[in-house]
């Protein structure tokens, strides 16, 4: 994705910059140290000499090689013992000289043998949540409540509200583990969770380090309309490109948009593409079936039906119910 390509590139750009300013940071602390004392670029001198010294002895007596590197190691413990002590006396870092990552695990590189460094894929995680439209509107899985579905049977489903609620959470806990698992269709009155589940997968696959977009139907098909017959500047290409390229696309009030052909065939179009790439879908809305049907064509029910696992969420508007409870709690 065009966004998701140039944002990482800042993310490196940004290590690249860290790197340089943690290397100049150490030059010149060392610079300041050794101009206030002199004492530790003469340990340093008298390290290289006899460094030098002992590879010049071997040089000219390859036989001693031995005896040679054992006096040199006794001098140089010598030496950085005498160094550590200067040091200590003085109050300097015994690590001035050395440059200070803000990541000391990958160097401030991104990556440790090849593979993500865990500040890079946090970085990556941070990225997908600012790109995914759902900042501050995100809930955990932990804090979905069962409590607002009854204990109604329904007939057609051969099991209560509560229970069908329960079928539905676990079939959204395994959308987000299984990646072969179907899209997932939403659909039912208004206040019922569906909104609140899709944001629950939303987290899950955010925190997993994939990449996930929300649209509201209205939001998204308005925006193409307005591109596709000139009246907005500039491409559509960015967008295009999240819409199709994000490991999760969530769709949410399908319904709400003003449908038109040119809408419905950019909504067929999505599906189609983002169906070939196996990339993951979730769509809400308050439409029953019948009213899917009727307000789009037959081609586009047929591939939805085809496409997603149908889920019919059933109950009482949550958002009533908690105003009735706090009715009953100020009566």
């Amino acid at each position: 994705m065009i966004y998701e390509r140039d944002a990482l590139k800042r993310i490196f750009d940004k290590y690249d910059e860290d790197r340089t300013k943690a290397r100049m940071e150490r030059d010149r602390r060392v610079k300041e140290v050794n101009e206030k004392y002199p004492q530790l670029l003469e340990f340093d001198r008298k390290i290289t000499e006899i460094g030098i010294e002992n590879f010049k002895n071997i040089l000219d007596n390859p036989e001693k090689s031995e005896e040679f590197n054992k006096n040199f190691e006794k001098k140089l413990s010598l030496l950085k013992e005498k160094k550590k002590n200067f040091l200590l006396e003085n109050g300097i870092p015994e690590d001035f000289d050395e440059v200070k990552y803000n990541c000391e695990k990958c160097l401030d590189t991104g990556y440790i043998d090849n593979e993500k460094c865990p500040c890079l894929i946090q970085k990556i995680i941070d990225l997908h949540y600012e790109m995914s439209n759902m900042k501050g509107n995100l809930h955990d899985f932990s804090e979905f409540s069962f409590d607002y579905y009854g204990d109604k049977y329904i007939e057609k489903l051969d099991m209560t509200e509560k229970e069908n609620m329960q079928e539905i959470f676990k079939k959204a806990q395994n959308f987000c583990e299984d990646e072969k698992s179907k899209n997932l269709l939403f659909y039912g009155g208004c206040g019922l969770g569906k909104t609140f589940l899709s944001s629950c997968c939303a987290k899950k696959m955010l925190d997993s380090g994939k990449s996930v977009i929300y649209e509201t139907a209205a939001s998204l098909f308005s925006d193409y309309e307005d591109y596709k017959f000139g009246r907005r500047e500039g491409s559509f290409d960015e967008t295009n490109e999240l819409i199709t390229g994000a490991d999760l696309l969530i769709i949410d009030d399908l319904g709400t948009e003003v449908t038109n052909p040119v809408s419905v065939q950019f909504f067929f179009d999505i599906i189609n593409k983002r169906t070939a790439l196996s990339k993951k879908m979730i769509i809400s809305t308050n439409l029953t079936m019948d009213g899917i049907q009727k307000k789009y064509t037959e081609r586009l029910f047929s591939r939805l039906y085809e496409s997603f696992e149908i889920l019919h969420f059933i109950g009482e508007d949550i958002r009533i119910q908690k105003l009735k409870k706090e009715g009953h709690k100020n009566d």
